[in-house]
């Protein structure tokens, strides 16, 4: 009967999220793999200074940035909206994403579709790293209840199982986050290209210095806040290179070295070491979801529609007009920012709150371990 209690728990522990994980055709796990290999490599330069989870804070300014790009760029078409700037590149410079012969409002527009394209993407594959991440407690503990309580011949048939499919959350999880930092750097260096263009434009007559200042001035404040919004996606991407190091290193292979626990003492001194990996992969795979959905929420509000309906923008035809919707936008700015740093500090709060419980759970599995 303990026999099968023990198989039955650990299957439910196993399966229980089967339903919430999507089908994949075999060229994108062909993708998966190919992206695998990048991540591998770059897990030792990008994860060296991220922070521990507990004092891991700066997330929540980074990700102020998403609204304020928006509305940046809102402010921006406003401007852009007086005339059909053309834009001037150096001689010794050639643009490899923009072209002038396009006049300033068209690249706006070109740009706004890019970032909402970005923004979309980034929804999409943040479901699938939060999938990931959420799975990853539960092979956990699966792999620390058989350790604890299976009897030998059951420890030695499921465990490698337990082992490979958190390998494989940890390295999906991982792989993911990285096609949607690229998509962010990609139109980082788009708006390079923009204040790069502006600064070698010249004014042809007195009215137009102003107007290039002022296009200076918010291509300059775009781009850094963009820069920002890489950062984020840079951690989202070391947060879970970081987890899948610490379950390779601090769980799986402690584990596949020990091979011998075939005595209470054996398996209490072995689950006494992966204890503390444990709590650590846990918090670290539950910052990770917690940053990834407070993202995606202000994303949908804040974000992904607003971008689009800045367009109209590029249209406006008077000065009275200009000046209504820019005190709009920057209103929205201010109360947007506000909104989105109480709701990250609700969600930090909400994480730090987990510790003690995470704590207490994983705790138990050193208590009474059997071996038959």
């Amino acid at each position: 009967m303990n026999i099968l209690i023990t198989f039955l728990t650990v299957v439910i522990l196993l399966i229980s999220r089967i339903y919430s994980q999507s089908t994949t055709a075999d060229s994108q796990y062909k993708t998966t793999e190919e992206i695998t290999t990048v991540t591998t490599i770059s897990t030792t330069t990008t994860t060296t200074t991220t922070l521990a989870p507990e004092v891991d804070h700066e997330w929540e300014d980074l990700i102020l940035a998403g609204p304020t790009v928006v509305n940046y760029l809102g402010l921006f078409m406003v401007l852009a909206s007086r005339k059909n700037q053309t834009l001037n590149a150096s001689a010794e410079f050639t643009p490899k994403h923009l072209s002038v012969t396009q006049p300033l409002p068209a690249i706006l527009s070109r740009i706004s579709t890019d970032m909402q394209a970005a923004f979309k993407v980034a929804n999409d594959d943040l479901i699938r790293t939060r999938s990931n991440m959420d799975q990853i407690p539960d092979h956990i503990n699966a792999g620390l209840l058989l350790i604890q309580t299976a009897p030998n011949d059951l420890l030695k048939t499921l465990l490698p199982y337990t082992l490979k499919n958190v390998k494989r959350t940890a390295n999906e999880g991982a792989a993911v986050t990285k096609p949607t930092l690229e998509r962010f750097i990609t139109v980082e260096a788009i708006l390079e290209e923009l204040v790069t263009l502006l600064i070698s434009t010249s004014a042809t007559k007195e009215d137009d210095i102003n107007y290039l200042m002022e296009a200076k001035a918010y291509a300059n404040d775009i781009q850094m806040q963009w820069s920002l919004l890489v950062k984020l996606f840079k951690k989202f991407s070391q947060r879970a290179d970081i987890t899948e190091i610490r379950i390779v290193d601090s769980f799986i292979k402690p584990t596949e070295v020990a091979n011998n626990l075939t005595t209470p003492n054996q398996r209490h001194t072995h689950l006494d070491k992966l204890i503390p990996a444990a709590i650590a992969i846990d918090q670290s795979s539950h910052l990770l979801d917690i940053m990834a959905l407070t993202y995606a929420e202000i994303s949908n509000e804040h974000m992904i529609n607003q971008i689009a309906s800045n367009k109209p923008y590029l249209a406006l035809a008077t000065e009275s007009a200009r000046a209504l919707d820019q005190r709009e936008l920057w209103q929205n700015t201010i109360a947007q920012s506000v909104k989105v740093a109480r709701l990250a500090q609700v969600r930090q709060n909400e994480f730090a709150a987990t510790s003690s419980g995470r704590n207490e759970r994983y705790s138990t599995y050193s208590k009474d371990p059997v071996a038959t």
